[in-house]
């Protein structure tokens, strides 16, 4: 299963191993590791909007699960008609 992540401002796209809040940042601030260096990837306004996108990217990590377990020609048909790739956009606030 592979996810790739956008940042909010569009300037990082990354295949994304773990994604966690910086709780430097007031639990506001979501991040990666690449190379072992912390990037952003997003800020939200709340600790509960932060948690929000990281629902959103667990939900995607599940359907797109679900969808590799039934077959590789499946995929593409289901995730074209679903809206759904392996890239996630970060949302805006």
């Amino acid at each position: 299963m592979e996810l790739w992540i956008r940042s909010q401002d569009r300037r990082i796209l990354q295949k994304v191993d773990n994604i966690y809040l910086n709780a430097n940042y007031d639990n506001k601030r979501i991040c990666s590791f690449i190379d072992g260096d912390e990037m952003e990837l997003g800020t939200y306004e709340t600790k509960e909007r932060a948690l929000e996108v990281l629902d959103e990217i667990h939900q995607r990590l599940i359907n797109i699960q679900c969808l590799e377990l039934t077959g590789t020609d499946y995929i593409s048909n289901q995730m074209k008609r679903n809206g759904l790739d392996c890239v996630y956009q970060m949302p805006e606030n």
